[in-house]
C-alpha cells in the first residue's frame, strides 16, 4: 500500500535497502549472538482491511512466535494501536508492548512483573483536538476517527481520493498545538503528542530486556512511523536531511546508543525513502522470515542456560476461532 501522499522531490537520497531473501535468514545471523526480534503489527504481522477493526493476527503466526518464545528469544511489539487493541490481537502470547507509537508501555512479561509505563498527556489539549477534527470531518462519510487515549488519528482508507482532504484538515488544526506532531501512516494521519516516538520507546524496551546480556535487536516494519525503530536499532547518527515524512519519527537524541541491529522493512517502495538497511515484500515474507529465524534457532549451539528464560506455552486459538475487534469500537493505525 502507498501512504497517499508521494514524497517532495526534493527530498535528500537515502541508500537502498539490501532483499532479504526470507527463507535465508541465518545467512545474516551469527551463532554467537544472541538475538531479539520487535515487531509492528499491521502490515507485518496482521494484514490490512478496508474497516481497521477486522484485522487479526493469524493463529499460525502466534503459533509461530510463541515457538520462537519457546528458543528463550524475547520478544515485543511496537505499534500505532493501543494497548487495549494491542492486546487482544496478541492474545493469548505474553510480551511486551509499546503501543500508541510509544505513548503507552507495558513490559508484560514475568522478568518485568507487568509493569506499565503511560506518558503524560494533555488530556484537556487532546479533548479540544478530537473536537476540532470531528467537526472538520462532518461532510466526508469515509473518513474514520480514530479516538485512542492518547492520540486521534484520521483514516482514509475508504477512499484514498480524500487524501490531500485529510492532509489539508489535520495540518490546520495541529498549527494551533505547539506541543503535538503528526505522524503519518499508510492512509492515515494522526495528531500525537511530541514525545510518541517509536524508536524511544523500542531502546527502552531493549534496556529492560537485555539484562546481563547484549542482545542484538531485530525490528521488522512497515510504515513511516517505524523508521524510528529502523534508525534506533541499527544506530543511525546521519540522517540529517530527510523528508517531512520521516523528520518527526527520529528517535529523541538522549535515546540515541551506539546499536548495531537490523532494520527490515516490509514492502518497499523506491519512491518512499527508508532508514531500514534491509527490506522483505509482503506480510507472507514475514512469515518465511520468522520461520527462518525459528530454523536459525533450532540449530545453534545452546549458549547458556540463562539465554534469556523460555516462557509458558499456551493455548493457541485456530483462525477460525479468532475474532476481529468488534468489541473495540476504536479503528487503528
Amino acid at each position: 500500500m502507498t501512504s497517499g501522499r508521494s514524497v517532495p522531490a526534493n527530498s535528500a537520497p537515502i541508500r537502498c535497502p539490501i532483499y532479504i531473501a526470507p527463507n535465508h535468514l541465518a545467512d545474516y545471523l551469527s551463532h554467537q549472538q544472541r538475538y531479539c526480534l520487535f515487531l509492528d503489527i499491521d502490515g507485518t504481522l496482521a494484514d490490512f482491511t478496508l474497516n481497521p477493526k477486522d484485522s487479526f493476527i493469524p493463529a499460525t503466526t502466534l503459533t509461530l512466535l510463541q515457538n520462537i518464545q519457546d528458543y528463550g528469544v524475547k520478544i515485543a511489539a511496537v505499534t500505532g494501536r493501543s494497548l487495549a487493541e494491542a492486546k487482544q490481537m496478541l492474545a493469548p502470547l505474553s510480551l511486551p508492548i509499546a503501543a500508541t507509537h510509544g505513548l503507552e508501555i507495558d513490559f508484560e512479561d514475568n522478568d518485568f512483573n507487568k509493569n506499565t509505563s503511560v506518558s503524560f498527556v494533555d488530556s484537556a489539549e487532546l479533548a479540544i483536538i478530537k473536537q476540532a477534527l470531528i467537526r472538520s470531518c462532518l461532510p466526508y462519510d469515509d473518513f474514520i476517527i480514530e479516538d485512542k487515549p492518547y492520540s486521534v488519528a484520521l483514516h482514509y482508507r475508504q477512499n484514498p481520493a480524500l487524501a490531500d482532504i485529510a492532509y489539508r484538515i489535520i495540518t490546520t488544526i495541529v498549527k494551533s498545538h505547539a506541543d503535538w506532531i503528526l505522524k503519518q501512516g499508510k492512509y492515515v494521519w494522526e495528531i500525537a503528542p511530541k514525545d510518541a516516538d517509536k524508536g524511544s520507546a523500542l531502546l527502552s524496551l531493549l534496556k529492560q530486556l537485555q539484562s546481563s546480556h547484549t542482545l542484538c535487536p531485530i525490528f521488522i516494519g512497515d510504515d513511516i512511523t517505524d523508521e524510528a525503530g529502523f534508525m534506533a536499532v541499527q544506530g543511525d547518527k546521519q540522517m540529517t536531511k530527510k523528508s517531512r515524512f520521516i523528520k518527526n519519527n527520529e528517535p529523541r537524541e538522549d535515546f540515541k546508543p551506539f546499536i548495531r541491529g537490523m532494520g527490515i522493512k516490509v514492502g518497499y517502495d523506491s519512491t518512499e525513502p527508508t532508514c531500514a538497511h534491509y527490506y522483505v515484500n509482503n506480510i507472507f515474507e514475514v512469515t518465511v522470515l520468522l520461520e527462518s529465524f525459528l530454523k536459525f534457532c533450532q540449530q545453534r549451539p545452546h549458549l547458556s542456560s540463562d539465554l534469556s528464560g523460555s516462557t509458558a506455552r499456551v493455548s493457541l486459538p485456530t483462525d477460525t476461532d479468532r475474532q476481529p475487534l468488534k468489541n473495540i469500537t476504536r479503528p487503528v493505525i
